[in-house]
């Protein structure tokens, strides 16, 4: 199955939302403002996940770079 992720960085923390190719909702969850925590999220997705992509007031390079480093592919930013 092919999942499509978003995410929304906050100011105290962090929206991840994943649907399927439905626009079924497989994940909605806000977790504290720790890459580890959105990896922790996101990692039972890896294998399906075709995209990330993340909105941000603020500079999101920090996650990006947290998430290409843990293998996560196609992650883009939009502001």
């Amino acid at each position: 199955m092919k999942l499509f992720c978003g995410i929304v960085l906050q100011k105290d923390d962090i929206n991840i939302t994943v649907i399927d190719e439905g626009q079924n909702e497989v994940v909605n969850k806000n977790v504290p403002k720790e890459a580890s925590q959105v990896i922790t999220v996101l990692s039972p997705h890896r294998g399906e996940l075709q995209s990330i992509v993340m909105e941000a007031d603020k500079d999101p390079e920090w996650l990006i770079d947290a998430l290409k480093a843990d293998g996560f592919t196609n992650v883009h930013a939009v502001r």
